[in-house]
């Protein structure tokens, strides 16, 4: 037994938080999972940044705090500033990390040589350094170029709404960001990302194909649950919901131009929107200027706990991102038995059917305004199939125990290649 546990070893990154976002909430179950299964976990992090209390109790679990006085001075400093969370935020987050992975890389390594590690998992970014005869596997958010990609895309929206000298340090930021994911993509034998999509975006990038594989993001379907009383749609209104963080990719401008095209066109629809807006604020002006207030409603966040409440007083999700790897609110939402839309480009479409979801072609008012309308004719003749089927796909696609079993299977892949 004593030999198993030893063969199951691992040092791990990962911002984990069981009631935190949906990255932090799939970082936590995934852990969590692994050391029920026996694997003994080192925890390395900021001090108290990803620290998880909750993981505390198991004895397989141990959390290695790393203190840089200096960095942490600087992140006190920002965090009196008042456009916390903007882009100086993005661009010292970048640059302590390589503070953070340096010191990682001396305790990983001081801590292999008492007792030697089996694997390093980087849950949510690439990994930054290795053990010699070690393999290291990176669960990706994305690909490395998405965001460059979109800024460069919507160059003259991003200009318009939020001006030049921003859309430069936006430019800026992902050209030096792209450039050290690059070099340290090397370090890493197996990339996990988590669709088709991202996978030939990673490919396209100089990724072999063999050193990619495809998960989903847990989600815990006990928790995502539909409400016990059906929304009955009484009041003959639709009310979609986007819920995700506000980035120029994730397309709220062409969501707003096609939701005043249905309102114009007397469709009673409310849209709920939650989300923060990450950079680019600017395009917090789409909303102050949208036509129609009244029919809709800004919140920056909620609590984790409240989201499952959120998507069962609604009737659709609405997800209209470019160059999505997984969205996370689209799996949540199936999980609630609500239906979903989402673009061509979203990799979430690897693990939707059309009985409880729709697919727009083109990113524009015509298409996005056609599914729109085709989803909510489909939901006054089969509100209850929609549903039911939603949250039976769900169930196949992102249960808990599925996903890590598949995790297990590339974690003896990988320590196979290294024999």
């Amino acid at each position: 037994m004593e030999n198993q546990v030893q063969q199951k070893r691992i040092a791990c990154y990962a911002l984990i938080g069981r009631n935190s976002g949906s990255l932090a909430s799939a970082n936590f179950f995934i852990v969590a999972e692994l050391l029920k299964r026996g694997y003994e976990i080192d925890l390395y992090g900021m001090t108290n940044f990803n620290y998880c209390e909750e993981l505390s109790d198991y004895e397989n679990f141990h959390y290695i705090a790393l203190s840089i006085p200096l960095v942490q001075y600087i992140w006190n400093f920002l965090e009196k500033l008042p456009k916390k969370g903007g882009i100086l935020y993005k661009i010292w987050a970048r640059v302590s990390s390589l503070f953070y992975f340096n010191a990682m890389s001396k305790k990983v390594k001081e801590n292999h040589q008492h007792k030697s590690y089996n694997l390093t998992l980087f849950l949510g970014l690439a990994a930054y350094f290795r053990l010699s005869n070690v393999p290291v596997i990176s669960w990706l958010q994305g690909p490395f170029q998405t965001e460059k990609e979109s800024i460069n895309k919507l160059k003259k929206q991003i200009i318009s709404l939020c001006g030049i000298r921003e859309y430069l340090i936006l430019e800026s930021f992902y050209i030096y960001s792209n450039f050290m994911t690059k070099r340290i993509s090397s370090i890493t034998d197996i990339f996990i990302c988590g669709s088709k999509w991202s996978q030939e975006n990673l490919c396209s990038s100089g990724i072999d194909r063999n050193n990619t594989k495809i998960l989903p993001y847990p989600i815990d379907i006990d928790f995502f649950q539909p409400s016990k009383k059906s929304r009955e749609n009484q009041e003959n209104k639709t009310i979609f919901l986007w819920l995700g963080r506000i980035v120029p990719r994730k397309r709220l401008d062409l969501l707003l131009e096609t939701f005043q095209e249905l309102i114009h066109e007397n469709y009673n629809v409310y849209l709920h929107v939650i989300g923060q807006f990450s950079y680019a604020k600017g395009y917090k002006k789409i909303i102050e200027e949208f036509e129609f207030p009244e029919r809709l409603y800004y919140q920056e966040g909620i609590a984790r706990s409240e989201v499952p409440e959120i998507m069962n007083s609604v009737d659709i999700l609405i997800q209209p991102s470019e160059s999505e790897n997984f969205g996370s609110s689209v799996a949540e939402a199936l999980s609630c038995g609500v239906p979903v839309i989402v673009g061509m480009t979203n990799g979430t479409k690897d693990y939707i059917n059309s009985d409880a979801s729709w697919i727009f072609e083109e990113y524009s008012p015509a298409s996005l305004k056609k599914t729109m309308e085709k989803a909510m004719n489909h939901l006054d003749t089969s509100r209850k199939e929609i549903s039911l089927a939603a949250r039976l796909q769900a169930e196949s696609k992102f249960s808990i125990v599925k996903i890590v079993d598949e995790l297990e299977a590339i974690f003896r892949e990988a320590i196979s290649r290294k024999k």
